[in-house]
């Protein structure tokens, strides 16, 4: 396996790691976690989740979709992705949040994938929906910018419509891109850091939020802790900044608790492409499953080497 295509399987596979090691802790409003101390290996969520050891959420379930949209259809096609989105949601879908359901019920009543999202939550809650799911577009378009901030936005709007979502989403993906184009280890993470915060220019508002986040702190970052979209960008690039592991950003960003398996999979995402496939150990890739119960490491891997190819034929042309 080359460096950029273990990059390519380190990113899908980073997510979903992030995603299951975080969903024990995960917590919402009257339902705090019952994990104590903190959490290093997979375990099983006796929450309000009920999850096996390893089994991930929502959040790798709805990047799947993706995944697999892409893969098959060989292009970004929203159409074909909302409507996994609608098969997923029928089909013992784990812990989709209010805006997703939202748009998902739209699209079931016959909205298209431009408009479902456009109801009363997607337009004024500014969830992380968006970017829990985002890296198959950042690897088909990592060398292609303007592909990549148009395909982000298109993919955020199926349902989550907000500024603040599309603006998040288009700035997780340019950092997973360039930490993808990087085939330098050398190469700093502050380079990558600052490509993305120019990728949302346009949004002056978010930019200057989002530019700021190295001088935090980390008592600042624990105050970051919701399911806001920005907190969720905000906490999970400052412990990817912060840590020089794979597996040191996602302990840390999994251990301050609240919305921990998005942040963990944003993380993993972005760490996952940044350090490649192999420095995610193997006892939690061996160890993730489906909300079925499934095994998902081969076929996470197997996506990652097609979108890889995928993206290598685009560049060809």
């Amino acid at each position: 396996m080359t460096t950029l295509e273990c990059k390519f399987t380190g990113s899908l596979l980073g997510l979903a790691v992030g995603d299951a090691l975080g969903a024990p802790l995960e917590e919402i409003p009257k339902h705090p976690s019952q994990v104590k101390g903190t959490v290093t290996e997979m375990i099983a969520s006796n929450g309000w989740l009920k999850l096996d050891a390893g089994q991930v959420t929502d959040d790798t379930e709805m990047m799947l979709c993706i995944a697999r949209s892409i893969v098959e259809k060989k292009a970004f096609d929203p159409q074909d992705i909302a409507m996994r989105f609608v098969a997923w949601f029928d089909d013992n879908n784990i812990s989709s949040g209010s805006t997703t359901r939202a748009a998902i019920e739209r699209l079931k009543e016959g909205y298209s994938w431009y408009d479902a999202g456009r109801n009363e939550k997607g337009l004024t809650f500014t969830g992380n929906g968006c970017v829990m799911r985002c890296t198959p577009v950042a690897l088909l378009n990592y060398n292609d910018s303007f592909s990549l901030v148009a395909q982000s936005y298109d993919q955020s709007r199926i349902t989550h419509p907000h500024p603040d979502c599309t603006g998040s989403r288009i700035f997780v993906n340019a950092l997973i891109a360039r930490c993808i184009a990087s085939h330098e280890r050398n190469d700093q993470k502050e380079a990558a850091f600052a490509d993305a915060v120019c990728a949302i220019s346009y949004n002056e508002t978010l930019q200057n939020h989002y530019q700021n986040i190295p001088l935090h702190s980390d008592k600042t970052i624990r105050q970051c802790i919701s399911g806001d979209v920005r907190e969720t960008v905000e906490s999970a690039t400052y412990c990817f900044l912060t840590t020089t592991t794979f597996e040191d950003a996602v302990v840390k960003a999994i251990n301050l608790r609240g919305d921990a398996d998005t942040r963990g999979a944003v993380v993993g995402a972005i760490a996952g492409a940044y350090y490649g496939e192999t420095a995610i150990p193997n006892r939690w890739k061996q160890k993730l499953l489906d909300r079925h119960k499934i095994s998902l490491q081969s076929e996470l891997e197997l996506l990652g080497r097609e979108l890889y190819y995928l993206s290598s034929t685009r560049r060809g042309r």
